[in-house]
């Protein structure tokens, strides 16, 4: 029975990934440290079924260690027409704990900020990305 509903619990969490994730790309790394790695997944996610998807970034961030880290760090966003998130402030602060050798991945369902808005196909107005940093992190 238990091994029953492993399976089914590992076929329903493959297709709703599947189904909430349209593409997945390349991976970019930000931060490499001996305690711990960040870096974003190119990616995509379907906002409206059957409407092209909206670009994403999808946080990774990995425990490298065999203890509990408490993170904090700011996100920005450096687009050719300004910066989300350059000014250091609590908005664009983000905190995580992790337990050891856990690697934390976004999904599109995750809060704003480890999912990061890339490009709204629907608005030609947007700005035009360039690159994500992590700034003013701490490890505990």
């Amino acid at each position: 029975m238990k091994k029953l509903i492993l399976l089914f619990s590992a076929v329903f969490g493959m297709t709703h990934f599947a189904s909430s994730q349209v593409t997945l790309g390349k991976e970019h790394n930000l931060i490499s440290n001996s305690k711990v790695e960040i870096s974003y997944i190119d990616g995509a996610c379907e906002v409206e079924p059957g409407k092209p998807p909206h670009q994403y970034a999808f946080l990774k961030i990995k425990n490298l260690t065999n203890d509990k880290l408490e993170l904090g760090f700011n996100i920005a966003v450096q687009y050719k027409e300004g910066c989300s998130g350059c000014n250091g402030s609590d908005e664009s602060r983000y905190y995580i704990n992790l337990s050891a050798g856990q690697t934390y991945v976004a999904t599109c369902e995750s809060d704003d900020k480890p999912l990061i808005h890339i490009k709204n196909p629907y608005f030609s107005g947007a700005w035009n990305f360039e690159e994500i940093r992590i700034e003013n992190i701490s490890v505990k």
